[in-house]
């Protein structure tokens, strides 16, 4: 066998540690998962359902936490379980464009999932991508196998679906692909056990007292997205027309021109059945977002699928042009946003939220537009929606809210209600003023 694919897979590792080390601090729904792993860490399976994430990621992150108790931070937990899954994500990737496209094509589609600098800081910054590539690319590899393994893609499916919610469009691609190049029985193979799996997420928030929801992502996305708008068909189409530019960005300034470039080769010579069962989830995923906001995280987890076509662009532009070497700058200068942007890390709201936790009772609660700030100081992160002036306001108003901090400029018109409900400025204490971010953050706090 081929020492390529291993190689891709040291490449892919290599990449993913440096994201984790040029990203110290998880994102805002990154928190989200990790306190959903805490929780059931110390306390059961049952908060794995009492958010409106789905559990697959967090459960994993547990486990880890739960074989080595104490020895491990949570952050860093996060990002070896995001960050291992996804870098094992390259091999199928390799393996499943080695079989449509040949050799060559595979070893760029590696390259660029290996490198891509969204497929390296999502898991880096502790997200549910990770382990959702991982998902996605043994699907396609299970389906597009010589002879095609029903039962596993459909169990990949399901899994995909407990990591987040668009999973579920493998189902009608995985079954229309068997239907064609196998059996009626296969497909129907593929739904059931898939089904199977994802009857995991609505058993479990019936368990937990929430009702048989299918999703708890769907009815929340539509409050804040289409359903909030004054118009639902204008929300809809203004995030239809920005998601290019979000593909573009969240899938590579080269990658997704070489993505679209693949699948106009292919389609010229009459796609087959393995072309759209690749590209239909994608598809999918674009026609529902909109309802929500389109975002450039939402493209890269379907995105692995496209992969392939943009390794057979390469590859086959590497073979015709005359200017190889040019290619091959320009494929890794295109992803380096991770390298050249600004980390934005936010060590600040770690070192202010550990702060907050030390001058806190168990009873006590903060009210911050920072999500970060909260899963630091040990509170539970607010859902992942707007923070508004006036949530901050209602929060304070509590008799348990002792802290308030704020991002200056981003909540300025709570400083009014803050000052109604008791509370009044304070200056952070010396270690934290010494903080190059300190400035930007104006703390609050209720006389006891």
């Amino acid at each position: 066998m081929t020492r390529r694919p291993w190689l891709l897979l040291l490449l892919a590792v290599l990449m993913r540690v440096v994201g984790c080390v040029l990203r110290p601090i998880p994102s805002r729904d990154g928190v989200a998962y990790l306190w959903m792993a805490e929780q059931w860490a110390a306390n059961g399976l049952g908060a794995l359902f009492d958010s409106v994430f789905h559990p697959l990621y967090p459960f994993a992150v547990g486990l880890l936490l739960r074989a080595v108790p104490g020895s491990i931070d949570t952050v860093v937990a996060g990002q070896i379980v995001a960050a291992g899954c996804s870098a094992l994500a390259v091999l199928p990737v390799y393996f499943v464009t080695r079989r449509l496209f040949g050799e060559r094509a595979a070893l760029w589609a590696g390259v660029m999932f290996a490198i891509g600098a969204w497929f390296v800081r999502h898991p880096a910054e502790c997200m549910s991508e990770g382990p959702f590539h991982l998902c996605v690319a043994l699907w396609a590899a299970a389906l597009l196998a010589e002879r095609p393994r029903a039962l596993l893609a459909g169990l990949a499916a399901g899994t995909a679906f407990l990591a987040r919610p668009e999973g579920l469009a493998l189902v009608p691609a995985g079954m229309l692909l068997l239907a064609r190049r196998d059996t009626t029985r296969a497909a129907i193979t593929h739904a059931v056990s898939a089904a199977l799996v994802a009857l995991l997420q609505p058993l479990g928030s019936l368990w937990t007292g929430h009702g048989f929801v299918l999703t708890p992502k769907a009815a929340f996305n539509w409050e804040v997205g289409a359903g909030a708008a004054n118009s639902a068909l204008g929300h809809y189409l203004t995030n239809l027309w920005h998601m290019p530019g979000d593909a573009w960005e969240g899938l590579g300034y080269l990658v997704f021109p070489l993505m679209l470039g693949g699948i106009v080769w292919r389609w010229r010579r009459g796609l087959d059945v393995r072309d759209v069962a690749l590209l239909l989830p994608f598809a999918l995923q674009c026609a529902v977002f909109p309802l929500l906001r389109s975002n450039l995280r939402f493209v890269s987890g379907f995105g692995v699928l496209l992969l392939p076509f943009a390794g057979l662009a390469f590859a086959t532009l590497l073979q015709r042009g005359r200017w190889r070497w040019l290619l091959v700058l320009l494929l890794i200068a295109s992803e380096a946003k991770l390298w050249l942007g600004n980390p934005a890390d936010r060590t600040f709201e770690r070192e202010l939220g550990r702060w907050l936790a030390t001058q806190m009772s168990a009873t006590d609660t903060l009210a911050s537009d920072m999500p970060r700030l909260w899963f630091f100081a040990h509170r539970r992160p607010p859902p992942p929606r707007v923070i508004r002036p006036e949530d901050l306001v209602h929060w304070a108003e509590q008799p348990s809210c002792r802290f308030v901090a704020l991002r200056r400029g981003r909540s300025d018109d709570a400083q009014t209600g803050l000052a109604n409900a008791g509370f009044a400025v304070v200056e952070l204490p010396a270690e934290l003023r010494a903080e190059p971010d300190a400035g930007s953050v104006q703390l609050w706090q209720r006389p006891r």
